[in-house]
């Protein structure tokens, strides 16, 4: 007698995990909201984000050197509590001569051998942050940049979801990963210098996307690595990040500032600051410890447990904001101008809570339906990046451009909320004709 025939069932398709696409949408949204409310004035929610000078949430840490956002925040004509000032002379990587300066710029008062906290050293002449303590005498001195605004989180949030990715992607593609990976890194090099090209004429501009390309691919290539491995890789990285950007000044800055960009149409521009646009080529492995620490989660969001997934969660959040705000107090401060290796750090691991909430409210508890209009953005991220320039050469050729321009305070709010979804509707009807663009 013949042995019964066994048919096993067709496998079941792993259950998705919708809050990726939500928070990614979260972080398009966020970005493309930031992006048109840059060049406001006198936005809300304006004061010193982690040791920051007074400056709205809605722009980044580096802009805190605007005196009038100082005297905003005061409600006064000047600030009397944030001054300028300027190095003299360098003592050390961290103790300068100083010059306090009045509201013309001219010399009030000198000090020497402050401290002066910053993410790199400093050179004669380069303006720093002065500020005035009822209980002291002199002045506590800090360089610009230096602090994290929501604002500030973007960038890192994109890139830690790609990391996330990285595992789900590899799962998926098999043994032709690799070649997808190599294309991928060179297209998002290539992208982002179309992108870049059509906001500040053609060059060879190095920004966000040609960064977030290296992270993906730093990010793809430790994924050889076990988890152990990895987290090791983020010490190796941050600690050679963090020593190159002390001992060399080109690590994080390339040109002269007081000469143009190189372009087609000014080839006698500086060479050199094209590729400083968001940060040196090199300074982008540090957006590598976002991937690389996106990935970890990315590993635990392939078993589909719900348990393993929070506890990753809460370990990489718990771990990496510690770390990263430990190494903000110690002058090594957080500064997403240098991608400081405690920027990356702590960054990641607001990300990891930030997707935590996510993943409790719509993949543990089941309440989805109102992250529809965030996935509009995240099912479609690249082409709502690159729709912004597109959309807006457009609106001003119509002539409506100007309700949006020069706009101030809450008006400004809610100018960038109306730009945000306008390209929310454009990106919604993309959407619906299955226009895709995807690397």
């Amino acid at each position: 007698m013949s042995e019964p025939v066994v048919i096993n069932p067709p496998l079941q398709p792993k259950k998705r995990v919708e809050s990726i696409d939500a928070f990614r949408g979260f972080t398009i949204l966020a970005m493309i909201f930031v992006i048109q409310v840059a060049g406001y004035k006198n936005l809300p929610l304006t004061f010193p984000h982690f040791n920051s000078a007074p400056v709205s949430t809605f722009k980044h840490a580096g802009e805190d050197s605007d005196a009038e956002e100082w005297a905003f925040w005061e409600g006064k004509p000047h600030s009397t509590i944030y001054l300028k000032a300027k190095i003299l002379k360098r003592i050390s990587n961290t103790r300068y001569n100083v010059a306090l300066l009045d509201e013309t710029g001219k010399t009030e008062k000198t000090f020497n051998n402050v401290l002066v906290t910053h993410a790199k050293p400093l050179r004669k002449d380069d303006g720093i942050l002065a500020i005035r303590h009822k209980d002291s005498a002199i002045p506590e001195f800090r360089g610009y940049g230096n602090g994290c605004t929501f604002t500030d989180l973007v960038a890192p949030f994109f890139v830690f979801i790609v990391g996330m990715c990285i595992p789900l992607s590899k799962q998926r593609r098999g043994v032709a990963w690799w070649k997808h990976v190599g294309t991928r890194t060179l297209l998002l090099i290539l992208a982002g210098v179309i992108y870049i090209s059509l906001v500040l004429k053609a060059s060879y501009w190095w920004g966000i996307l040609q960064a977030i390309g290296i992270a993906y691919f730093m990010g793809a290539a430790l994924m050889r690595f076990p988890a152990i491995g990895r987290w090791l890789a983020v010490a190796i990285i941050a600690i050679f990040h963090g020593y190159m950007s002390w001992h060399f000044r080109w690590w994080l800055e390339l040109g002269d500032k007081s000469r143009p960009f190189l372009t087609v149409v000014n080839p006698l521009g500086d060479p050199l600051r094209p590729l400083t646009v968001h940060c040196t080529p090199w300074g982008s492995i540090s957006y590598g410890l976002c991937t690389v620490a996106g990935t970890l989660l990315g590993d635990a969001i392939v078993t589909r447990k719900q348990k393993t997934i929070i506890k990753q969660c809460l370990l990489i959040g718990i771990v990496f904001t510690a770390v990263g705000y430990f190494l903000h107090l110690y002058q090594a401060p957080i500064n997403k101008d240098y991608v400081s290796p405690s920027y990356s750090i702590f960054t990641s691991g607001i990300a990891a809570f930030t997707f935590l909430i996510f993943y409790l409210i719509m993949d543990v508890c089941g309440f989805k339906v109102w992250a529809v209009p965030l996935n509009v953005y995240g099912s479609n991220a690249l082409l709502a990046y690159f729709m912004q320039p597109v959309v807006r050469i457009f609106v001003m050729a119509l002539g409506f451009y100007g309700f949006l321009d020069g706009l101030s305070g809450w008006q400004g709010v809610w100018g960038g909320i109306l730009w945000t979804a306008l390209l929310w509707c454009v990106v919604l009807w993309c959407n619906k004709k299955n226009i895709y663009w995807k690397l």
